[in-house]
């Protein structure tokens, strides 16, 4: 009587329902390294990390069997064996009640939902540094002469009976190995790349690239073969820093120290024993910096090892200035051996997962204030700086400062630049690049300038391709009042709308005018620190030209007088990043390479000349990469 009477007189809302709210993450257990920490005492206690990644609110997001969501569809075919295991179902009861499998070498199933979590992982690590959703690259139909979306990323957890792993740019898949291991040191006889955190975080950081750079898989420049490479060893690294278990141990371990060699500063422990018998593929700890190391190195694994080297410098540096102060006033000094406090060793792992949170941001959020073809470190290092500077004005803990220090200790420096310092490492705006800007207010009245408003990303998808022909319009549609238009944004992107008496006849046309493709047209939304809202319209475009190894070849192409005896060796780009500022809709940044830029295109030429020298092997374009999309269609 007396509950009759309670819930009598409370007022009449619909809280009995058969819908309850959601929650708000999915929990999912993965190995937090791989599945060798988890066999052994000294590091068992930081062998797994639970991943929480946002609940799937809408129809369209809800996770099915497999599993698939909207990014990724994880397909369990194993060709070797003929096997096709069950897809793991995460909506499961049970699994939701025990934050999903437990972590098992011998469980398909367990494997199936190690990819997807760590995968997800790093999708939303770049969508929070960049500001707007993850898209994969489009894949190109050599049928129909045109891109097509992709819409999910496939993860094939068991492709190959071999010790490998790889993003392939033809089937927008990534492909994980196993492999029977002799060397009694991996602790197990078959090995799961798929089971190592660092694996899976390399390759969907391969995928998440080139959907953001569908160019820089090319082969360009030294640096642009090892930058795919050097960029997933970043995130990989970093990465480990999340995991605040295993930082905390290592903090007490090591007395405050971070730069003594560990797991957290190796990648890929288990596979490096199970192949090549070392402790870890990399170690990016315990290496002093060699500036002229970076000159004499050309393979693109090593060359990208020193890149990467640089970025985590940088992270130590930040991490020693912000815990100098902690350990001064504990009385400690770094790596002595000493026992810490309790509370000491927790502050410590604060500011050390703040720190590397910090660094792989600001290396993500570059990646938008890169030029879209034959990226070059020092180009990395400057769209670090810019991009850091545009979104915090101040820098109170000299991060910049440490990032220009390490890129320069490591011989890794900038042309075209006064010096080392950050103010002069930002990118130039087109007032001081051409004396004026190009950009009028009214160009972007037809562009859906806000693209994140779309909740799913196959909305996202068609607004931006709906964007991306629009963009090409007004670009490529001349201005019959003012030619001088079409002149200016000829110089500020370094292509070419007209063929005029110095363009290269080499540049590819269509009906008579040179080509260009629309890359892409992207917008973000930043939040800074101290409640900065940076907007803005990212836009890439690119052009192509026919090159030859003979220069001879190459001038008469240029020259346009006679066909050339064949139709081309090679393609060679140019292009231009737009990075537009929609508060006030002026264009801050035209960061570019010019397509008639002959040294850069005696470099390319040179490398293809002799790939074995460099670490990779050239074969020559299969079309599946050319693009028609997007060309021009006459005036």
């Amino acid at each position: 009587m007396i509950a009759g009477l309670h819930f009598a007189l409370l007022p009449q809302v619909p809280f009995m329902t058969s819908r309850y709210p959601a929650p708000p993450a999915r929990r999912l257990r993965v190995y937090a390294f791989d599945p060798q920490t988890a066999s052994r005492l000294g590091s068992v206690d930081y062998a797994y990390a639970t991943i929480s990644l946002p609940w799937e609110q809408a129809w369209e997001d809800k996770l099915q069997p497999g599993p698939v969501n909207e990014y990724v569809e994880v397909i369990d075919v194993d060709p070797a064996s003929g096997q096709f295991y069950d897809p793991v179902d995460l909506n499961n009861s049970y699994l939701l009640a025990q934050d999903g499998l437990t972590p098992s070498e011998g469980n398909p199933q367990f494997h199936q939902q190690m990819v997807f979590a760590v995968a997800m992982k790093i999708i939303r690590i770049f969508e929070r540094a960049l500001g707007r959703k993850v898209i994969w690259a489009p894949h190109w139909n050599r049928q129909r002469r045109e891109y097509e979306p992709v819409d999910k990323l496939r993860i094939y957890p068991h492709a190959l009976r071999e010790a490998n792993a790889y993003y392939s740019m033809e089937k927008r898949a990534l492909l994980f190995g196993y492999f029977r291991s002799t060397n009694a040191s991996a602790g197990a006889s078959w090995i799961f790349t798929a089971l190592s955190h660092d694996i899976v975080a390399h390759e969907t950081t391969h995928a998440v690239l080139d959907g953001l750079h569908r160019r820089y898989a090319e082969a360009t420049s030294v640096d642009s073969l090892a930058f795919h490479e050097a960029f997933a060893d970043i995130v990989a690294l970093m990465s480990h820093f999340t995991l605040s278990e295993a930082v905390s141990a290592h903090i007490q371990q090591k007395g405050g120290s971070l730069d003594e060699a560990s797991l957290l500063s190796g990648l890929a422990e288990q596979f490096a024993r199970g192949t090549v018998g070392r402790e870890s593929l990399r170690q990016y700890v315990g290496h002093k910096p060699e500036p002229e190391l970076l000159a004499v190195t050309t393979e693109c694994h090593d060359r990208g090892a020193i890149l990467v080297a640089a970025v985590f410098d940088a992270f130590l540096t930040i991490y020693k200035a912000r815990t100098d102060d902690l350990l001064r006033i504990g009385n400690v000094t770094r790596g002595d051996g000493k026992r810490l406090n309790t509370d000491l060793v927790a502050r410590l792992t604060r500011e050390a997962v703040k720190s590397a949170d910090h660094v792989l941001r600001m290396c993500i959020r570059a990646l938008d204030y890169l030029p879209p073809v034959d990226v070059r470190f020092g180009e990395f290092l400057r769209a670090i700086i810019t991009a850091d500077n545009d979104l915090v004005p101040d820098d109170p803990h000299n991060y910049r400062i440490a990032f220009a220090e390490a890129f320069r200790a490591r011989g890794i420096l900038v042309e075209d630049c006064l010096s080392m310092s950050p103010d002069n490492l930002l990118w130039e705006s087109p007032e001081q690049m051409f004396g004026k800007n190009p950009l009028e207010i009214d160009d972007l009245d037809d562009i859906d300038l806000d693209l994140e408003a779309h909740y799913t990303r196959a909305k996202i998808l068609e607004s931006s391709e709906s964007n991306r022909a629009r963009v090409w319009e007004w670009l490529s549609t001349p201005d019959p009042d003012n030619v001088s238009v079409d002149l200016d944004w000829e110089r500020a992107l370094g292509l070419y709308f007209m063929f005029r008496e110095k363009t290269p006849r080499s540049i590819f046309s269509s009906d008579g005018y040179p080509s260009v493709e629309v890359h892409s047209v992207r917008t973000t939304r930043r939040a800074g620190p101290d409640g900065q809202d940076l907007r803005q319209l990212v836009i890439e475009v690119t052009q192509r030209r026919r090159a030859y190894f003979d220069p001879g070849e190459q001038d008469k192409a240029d020259v346009g007088k006679g066909p050339p005896a064949k139709e081309h060796d090679f393609i060679f780009r140019g292009g231009a990043t737009l990075i537009i500022d929609l508060r006030d809709s002026k264009l801050r940044y035209a960061i570019r390479k010019c397509v008639d830029d002959d040294e850069r295109l005696d470099e390319q030429r040179k490398l293809l000349s002799n790939p074995e020298g460099f670490g990779f092997t050239y074969q020559p374009e299969s079309g599946e990469r050319e693009p028609f999309a997007m060309i021009h269609r006459g005036h």
